[in-house]
């Protein structure tokens, strides 16, 4: 089946994959091996993501001896690997567990089943998942299972197709089929008398598949394509210089 998404693990030894067969699968980067599955998607991988850790205290957790068999806490909990899939689903893994078992975070009422992006805040303390109905689900890491909040983008935005959060901590640029938007965090979503983002002009028409940011958040890449789900490309490729916001 076709592999949708890849990411490397923060010590850089290991590389995980998740494709349309709905298979998360963790390989070792010296053997070329499959080293484990994380089962428990039940559609094609949308994305996949590592709570950001510094290499060091990866290695340092992943020795740790402190792990049970397969419960979740995200009080005392090491590394951990978050999963999402087409149809909605979001599950965060303890990638110390031998034979972890998924967590799920719920999707709230009423909305369609669909996520193509998620991903972490830079310290590591909240989740943002990026849904069919021109939102984005933010989920507070070890506080239950629920949303905190959503983030409405206009009705004529589509999906939102791809996520990235800067590194001041304020500003998560959402991608979706018509636009780049840069959202500010510190914006309450109920008022409705300040527009909370800003609009990146460039991809108009195209839907984008990804958004990479450095870790200074000084450069940013946005590559559109549908990767084979919903939506049309243009074809562009576009980079992008940052000016830092306190």
């Amino acid at each position: 089946k076709p592999v949708s998404v890849l990411r490397i693990s923060p010590d850089e030894y290991g590389l995980v994959s998740g494709s349309w067969d709905r298979a998360v699968l963790y390989w070792d980067l010296n053997t070329g091996r499959l080293a484990r599955g994380f089962a428990g998607h039940t559609s094609q991988i949308s994305s996949i993501e590592f709570q950001p850790w510094s290499c060091e205290q990866y290695e340092a957790q992943l020795g740790s001896e402190s792990v049970g068999g397969t419960e979740f806490d995200a009080q005392t909990t090491g590394p951990v690997l978050m999963t999402t899939s087409i149809d909605g689903q979001c599950l965060l893994w303890d990638v110390r567990a031998p034979k972890a078992l998924p967590h799920p975070l719920d999707t709230p009422k009423k909305t369609p089943p669909w996520a193509t992006s998620a991903c972490w805040s830079r310290d590591g303390k909240r989740i943002y998942v990026g849904r069919r109905n021109n939102s984005v689900d933010e989920y507070e890491f070890g506080a239950g299972s629920l949303p905190v909040r959503t983030l409405r983008l206009p009705l004529n935005s589509g999906p939102v197709t791809a996520l990235a959060a800067m590194a001041n901590g304020r500003h998560l640029v959402c991608a979706s089929t018509d636009n780049v938007r840069v959202w500010d965090l510190e914006q309450p979503v109920e008022r409705r008398s300040t527009v909370p983002f800003q609009v990146i002009p460039g991809h108009h028409g195209g839907t984008i598949s990804s958004v990479f940011i450095d870790e200074s958040s000084r450069y940013m890449l946005t590559p559109s394509g549908n990767r084979g789900w919903d939506g049309t490309s243009n074809g562009n490729n576009l980079g992008y210089e940052l000016t830092p916001v306190n």
